[in-house]
């Protein structure tokens, strides 16, 4: 899971990045990191059981907004 926090107060990053290193299972990344590793997908995996799955039952994006705005408990 990830959570961003995002601080203005220099002294307040200090003080959240120490409270979360207490923690094991916490890994603090700073945003100013240009490290941070970018990992490739898994070529291998064949896309082709994903094409034509709605064939049956084509969709509009108004049907797919609507649908995702129902599920959406903030939305209303």
């Amino acid at each position: 899971m990830r959570i961003t926090i995002e601080i203005d107060s220099k002294n307040e990053i200090e003080k959240l990045s120490a409270l979360f290193k207490t923690l094991r299972s916490v890994k603090v990344i700073s945003s100013n990191d240009s490290t941070t590793p970018i990992v490739k997908g898994d070529k291998k995996i064949d896309p082709s059981g994903l094409f034509g799955i709605w064939e049956d039952n084509p969709r509009s994006l108004e049907n797919i907004r609507k649908g995702a705005w129902e599920r959406n408990p903030q939305a209303g």
